[in-house]
């Protein structure tokens, strides 16, 4: 069942329960408020007969008595010794009042017709105390109440009209979002081209929230999809360079290599030289692309001993200066040691291929420890900084082909930051050098740290 219908059965029949329930209370309250008066104009009409009774001597009571007979009803005396005297009744009165009745006042159904009676204690004739009982016919009554009950029904199912409409009209506006929702994610589907819900601008309802999240995930799908189809872009074009590059001394060495050495070990040189770019290039594309990030192994090291271990193992495989500079003897941090290292290796690697004096290593604590790297490099332009740590984003395409770079160490770093829950952040001025600060914030990973601790 659709949602429209589900919502125009439930709100028509949680109306209709309401109506039906107002309207029993209505003839409810209204018939036992009849009844009461009833009773009560015959209880004061019961004692009126008893007083005047009482105050009259007289050698026939039927005399008094018939006076006091009510229209549409009767009257009839129970003497002391439980003898039941004649009734004295209205001609309309056909049927029999029981014997016994055991309130003093009320109703009763007589034959299926109601009466309102009255029992009251009497002098009778002898001097002995009798009972009176005065009942009426509540006939006029009855047909008043069931008179009442048509108009009840009839009302409810009038009032039922404007609620089958409004239900209907509710249904439509609370399903319309939906129903458009459905329809352009239908088309999206389709045709594969992304779409956008119209929005009332002057409404801050649930419905407008909904269709502006879809909104917002259409934005952040198509710009993932540009990403994702410029990626594949650029990966293709690096992966083709090295290929052609192979390829071509592939065939050198098939035309000429087998018999000139001269040329055969420049193709192996070059082939080795382009192999050996293409798996650094795949292991950074594979880090970068992987979805799942591996198990995290939270401990808490000193960051003075990973930075001085880092700097020496640089200084050794490159046969370059970088210098660890810091007052500290200890800087506590809670951090995965294998990835943090590789965050150090990308970053002072970067500076090291832009970068021809010594490279500085600067740990200090600052309320929040902070690590930076700084070089007096060829630097970056300003307009270029914002867009540093994007996929394949390069300052200088041709400078970047002649130090190997493939646009990808600053986004892996920035990936390795986040999962490190470490901030990173970059200052440059052309030709003067390069800062990169990483900022270990005493709270940014501490619930992470707790939940694995926890697990």
């Amino acid at each position: 069942m659709k949602l429209k219908n589900k919502i125009h059965i439930s709100s028509t029949l949680l109306m209709l329960v309401i109506l039906l329930i107002l309207a029993f209370v209505i003839y409810f309250s209204f018939s036992r408020l009849t009844y009461s008066t009833e009773v009560e104009q015959l209880q004061t009409e019961t004692n009126a007969l008893v007083a005047k009774f009482n105050n009259t001597e007289t050698e026939d009571p039927s005399t008094v008595l018939r006076a006091y007979v009510p229209v549409n009803g009767l009257v009839k005396v129970t003497t002391a010794d439980g003898q039941q005297l004649a009734p004295i009744q209205s001609p309309t009165v056909t049927v029999k009042l029981p014997d016994k009745l055991e309130e003093l006042s009320g109703t009763i159904n007589v034959e299926g017709e109601r009466f309102a009676y009255v029992k009251a204690p009497i002098i009778w004739t002898d001097g002995q105390v009798a009972e009176v009982t005065v009942a009426q016919s509540m006939q006029e009554t009855t047909k008043n109440l069931e008179t009442l009950r048509l108009v009840l029904v009839a009302v409810t199912l009038l009032a039922m009209i404007p609620v089958i409409i409004s239900s209907v009209v509710l249904g439509r506006i609370v399903t319309r979002p939906i129903t458009n929702l459905t329809t352009t994610m239908t088309r999206i589907q389709r045709n594969g081209n992304f779409e956008k819900l119209p929005v009332a601008s002057n409404s801050h309802d649930e419905l407008t929230e909904m269709g502006n999240t879809f909104n917002e995930m259409m934005d952040l799908l198509e710009e993932n999809y540009s990403k994702q189809e410029e990626f594949v872009s650029n990966a293709s074009h690096e992966l083709k360079t090295p290929l052609t590059v192979i390829g071509s001394y592939a065939k050198l060495l098939q035309r000429q290599g087998m018999h000139d050495k001269k040329i055969a070990e420049e193709s192996l040189v070059a082939i080795r030289a382009e192999t050996d770019r293409m798996k650094v290039l795949i292991e950074q594309l594979l880090h970068i692309a992987r979805r799942s990030e591996s198990q995290m192994e939270w401990i808490t090291v000193n960051v003075v001993d990973i930075l001085a271990q880092t700097v020496t193992a640089m200084n050794t495989s490159y046969d370059r200066e970088f210098e660890l500079i810091t007052a500290e003897q200890s800087l506590p941090v809670v951090t995965d040691v294998s990835k943090f290292k590789q965050l150090l290796y990308i970053l002072l690697d970067n500076a090291r291929k832009y970068s021809a004096n010594k490279i500085e290593v600067i740990a200090q604590k600052n309320g929040d420890t902070v690590i930076q790297i700084r070089d007096t490099g060829i630097g970056i332009p300003k307009d270029a900084v914002p867009f540093v740590f994007e996929r394949f984003y390069r300052v200088d395409k041709a400078r970047n082909r002649e130090t190997g770079g493939f646009g990808l160490g600053l986004s892996l770093a920035k990936q390795l930051a986040d999962s490190l829950k470490v901030e990173i952040s970059l200052e440059s001025i052309e030709q003067l050098g390069t800062t990169v600060t990483i900022t270990f914030s005493e709270n940014s990973n501490v619930a992470d740290v707790h939940l694995k601790q926890e697990g």
